[in-house]
């Protein structure tokens, strides 16, 4: 179980690397696809992207590398090493246990142009968001055992998982002053999972170990596939479950609307607002299973006298989930994405403006709130900058972009948040907070 969550936790400290909405974009001037974070933004230029010419990736935690492994004798081991005291590892661990979130956007291909009055907008993105939550009781177990505590209540073990592709078409139009945009998106479902721990917990007094199990698995879309448990074909165990063996298919439909405001309230402030992904999927024959169960072991009989984590292993082993229905339908919603900003050009000398904005984002397992500063220069007709700072849910993090918009082409590349201590493989030592995106368009 140890290397499980180890495992867990460095793909998912990792993954968030290799490629969410850009926030950093939101007021960069001649970005192309600043729709996607207000569909009321316009482009004065028609342009296209090529093929898979646009990537971008969240991830977030309020753990890092150093959190999991720690020097000793000239090498790296555990934060779980006997030699490593458990205090140091548990100073590290935030109170509300840890909680990881991973946003990746694979843009397919995208297009803008203008008919008349209204500017259109069509687009296909490859999507995948994830969130871990793992509560202190659950790591200090892991930990330290039973010295010192001998009721540990792990509540709030939750992981999930969504991939879909989502079509788009957008409309942006101007009545007086005022801008508004609708983008429809179709959604297609590849792959969802989820695991809630509602209600687990364990005692491990003297007289016995009791552990109390109350839990339930969905999966849809042939995101994960396991061996069946017995015969009947009724139960799976949790230690079956083959994550080695991933794949994507057909899960469901569904369909989301972004909906956006842009208003100049005098000739250099302006105001906008958005909302994103106000809508969902409906996933089509999952499998859901769960379990609702007791397990009691003696400590003379059942837990081996050289570990007394012994038991854990085997309450994992027999961490049966009963089968509910393998035929389920149901509809989930996107955690939707609320923006507030203005935008304020300096009145001696346009090229330079200051703006400020606040997103919310509803996870299912907790909110993330966020408030972003920027700074605005474009030095030149073809070159737009920014930089900024914000203040969130996992801490502090600095960003910036550029957005080089010269005859024949567009390179946008950014950063929302970044580690300044990072591995050779660049991945954050410290808490996990990097948002990268980089793109190339073209205009028509």
């Amino acid at each position: 179980m140890r290397k499980i969550i180890i495992s867990c936790a460095l793909v998912l400290l990792s993954a968030g690397l290799s490629a969410q909405n850009f926030q950093s974009g939101y007021f960069l001037e001649g970005y192309h696809l600043a729709y996607r974070q207000n569909p009321a933004f316009t482009d004065s230029t028609a342009f296209r992207t090529g093929i898979l010419s646009l990537a971008g990736a969240t991830s977030r935690s309020n753990i890092g590398l150093s959190d999991i492994f720690y020097p000793y004798e000239d090498r790296l081991v555990t934060a779980l090493n006997k030699h490593i005291p458990a205090k140091t590892v548990m100073d590290n661990i935030p109170a509300n246990g840890v909680r990881i979130n991973m946003n990746l956007d694979f843009g397919v291909f995208a297009t803008g142009f203008k008919r008349g009055n209204v500017y259109h907008t069509v687009d296909v993105t490859l999507k995948y968001a994830g969130q871990v939550r793992v509560p202190y009781d659950y790591i200090s177990l892991l930990k330290e055992g039973v010295a010192n505590k001998d009721f540990f209540n792990l509540t709030g073990i939750d992981a999930g998982v969504d991939n879909y592709l989502e079509l788009a078409y957008g409309q942006s139009r101007q009545w007086g002053k005022l801008k508004y945009g609708i983008r429809v998106k179709p959604l297609i479902g590849l792959g969802h999972g989820r695991f809630r721990g509602r209600d687990v917990t364990l005692d491990a007094s003297d007289k016995g170990w009791v552990q109390d199990v109350h839990a339930d698995i969905e999966i849809a879309g042939g995101l994960v596939t396991w061996s069946d448990y017995e015969n009947d074909k009724t139960r799976i165990n949790i230690g079956s479950l083959g994550l080695n063996r991933y794949k994507l298919g057909f899960g469901g439909l569904g369909l989301a609307l972004d909906l956006g405001v842009e208003y100049p309230l005098t000739e250099n402030f302006t105001i906008t607002a958005s909302a994103l992904d106000a809508g969902g999927i409906k996933w089509l024959d999952k499998v859901y299973a769960k379990s609702d169960a007791n397990y009691r072991y003696d400590p003379n009989e059942d837990i081996d006298s050289d570990s007394k984590l012994q038991p854990l292993e085997d309450i994992r082993d027999s961490f049966d989930f009963n089968i509910q229905d393998k035929k389920a339908n149901s509809f989930e919603f996107l955690p939707i994405s609320l923006n507030v900003g203005a935008k304020y050009k300096m009145p001696f000398n346009e090229d330079f403006s200051a703006a400020i904005l606040y997103t919310y984002k509803p996870y299912e397992f907790y909110g993330y709130n966020e408030v972003r500063l920027f700074g605005c220069w474009t030095p030149l007709s073809w070159l737009s900058l920014n930089l900024s700072g914000a203040r969130h849910n996992f801490g502090w993090s600095f960003g910036g972009a550029f957005d080089v918009h010269a005859p024949g082409f567009n390179i946008f590349w950014g950063i929302d948040s970044y580690s300044f201590r990072v591995t050779p493989q660049m991945i954050p030592v410290d808490k996990s907070n990097i948002s990268m995106t980089f793109g190339v368009s073209f205009p028509i």
